[in-house]
């Protein structure tokens, strides 16, 4: 099957943007700065530690990331299935 440029362009897209890979701040509670943390660490609830030694438990409360990556996942599949579509 050839690709459209359409269908290339979604292609291009998807690979640019990975929701799990986008990064969000935190307060340290101990020193205040800011700690970094991607999406996907959130939703694995994994521990970051800050500059200041201070080791910080991430907490996906209600699986609310994991749903959100999950579902952006999902609406980037559904789009490329309908350009796949399209080319038919």
């Amino acid at each position: 099957m050839e690709t459209t440029p359409a269908h290339q362009e979604i292609l291009n897209i998807k690979a640019m943007i990975d929701i799990g890979k986008q990064t969000i701040e935190i307060d340290c509670p101990s020193c205040k700065r800011k700690v970094k943390a991607t999406f996907k660490q959130a939703a694995d609830e994994v521990k970051v530690t800050c500059n200041c030694g201070q080791v910080i438990q991430l907490e996906d409360k209600n699986g609310t990331c994991k749903k959100a990556i999950n579902d952006v996942n999902k609406a980037f599949k559904d789009l490329e299935k309908t350009f796949k579509s399209l080319g038919r």
